[in-house]
């Protein structure tokens, strides 16, 4: 940690013999664990120093033993900026370090499965900050888009920014602002609204594995056909037009895709794209043009309109592509004054229906 520029843990005033963090290994200590000394509330910025809980060290869990030490170090060294964050994001943070950190691609590679399979679930969805989660892809584009070459160096920072005071009659730390609070203030800052920022990750992560490119999440083509995120539809060219629908509905911050083959498209084809979706939420879409190497070439944002339910736009110049793919974002609510909360669940999950015709 200290070579990365990470914070430490915070010290624990001499509790478990000294200062210092403190790893207790216990028999049948399944799944390792970390929690906070005790409840540190008052005037002072929420903080708390850590302890974690794990077996004896078994020679045939090979670097699993690794990744988790690294993961609730990383716990430990979150709970130091903000006693009250969030699991999801201490769980990006610690799944972030730990792929970094310790070679153990098996590993990796299930948690992003797992991630992949299910777009249309929420960044937070994947929440146990003791567990690997593969929605560490997001820590790794914020740090590959923002940061400074530090490993999960936005996330500290923003977990950091988010740090608050909790009254000290409460039961439990009050995580307001969370981490999507000072993301959405600092995207404000940066003039790149929150929705474009979600959608230009759902557009990175169609990337992953054997579908990387080279141009847009790095070192993430050795996850192999493990990363390849998963496409609502596949269709042809030759059968449009064609009204296509998610099997399950789309919930914030999650993402859906779909294929068009322009396999046999002439020279001069044009494609409309519409879409419709349930009331409550914004769709932000992207239409993203893919040529025979499997490269994007261009694309075609969409934003949603306050209110609006319905997007369409036609594309042209599809000479030389192999497809065309579909890219949508539930953003959240267009109640501006309920952004979408961590804390919440994952609220107002949304269908929607696609038409694509010639």
């Amino acid at each position: 940690m200290i070579a990365l520029g990470l914070p430490l843990p915070l010290p624990d005033d001499d509790r478990g013999g000294d200062a210092r963090y403190d790893l207790y290994l216990v028999e049948d200590a399944l799944p390792p664990f970390t929690v906070p000394d005790g409840i540190a509330t008052g005037g002072a910025w929420d903080r708390a120093s850590a302890f974690t809980v794990l077996p004896p060290p078994d020679p045939a869990a090979g670097c699993e033993l690794d990744a988790a030490v690294t993961r609730a170090l990383a716990h430990a060294a979150v709970l130091r900026l903000d006693a009250g964050a969030e699991p999801s994001a201490i769980a990006m943070v610690g799944s972030e370090l730990a792929s970094t950190i310790v070679d153990c691609g098996l590993l990796d590679a299930a948690a992003v499965d797992d991630f992949q399979r299910a777009p249309e679930r929420s960044l937070t969805t994947f929440a146990d900050p003791d567990e690997p989660t593969g929605a560490f892809l997001f820590t790794r584009f914020l740090d590959e888009n923002y940061g400074t070459g530090i490993p999960s160096g936005v996330l500290f920072g923003l977990l950091a920014v988010a740090g608050q005071r909790t009254d000290p009659s409460a039961l439990h730390f009050a995580n307001e602002p969370d981490v999507f609070d000072a993301l959405r203030s600092n995207a404000r800052a940066r003039e790149k609204p929150f929705e474009d920022l979600l959608l230009d990750f759902a557009v990175d992560r169609a990337f992953v594995g054997s579908r990387s490119d080279g141009a847009h999440l790095v070192d993430v083509d050795r996850f192999g056909d493990f990363g390849r995120v998963r496409f609502e539809w596949s269709v042809t060219y030759d059968t449009l037009p064609r009204r296509l629908a998610p099997v399950r509905p789309i919930q914030p911050t999650g993402a859906t895709y779909l294929w068009l083959d322009l396999q046999g498209a002439p020279e001069d084809a044009e494609i409309t794209f519409a879409a419709d979706w349930e009331l409550g939420v914004f769709f932000h879409w992207a239409l993203v043009k893919i040529d025979r190497t499997g490269a994007e070439v261009g694309r075609v944002a969409i934003a949603g309109i306050n209110g609006a339910t319905h997007a369409d736009r036609s594309i042209r110049d599809l000479r030389g592509l192999a497809g065309l793919l579909v890219v949508g974002v539930n953003a959240g609510s267009i109640d501006r004054s309920h952004p979408f909360d961590p804390d919440e669940g994952p609220e107002l999950p949304r269908a929607y229906t696609v038409t694509l015709y010639k």
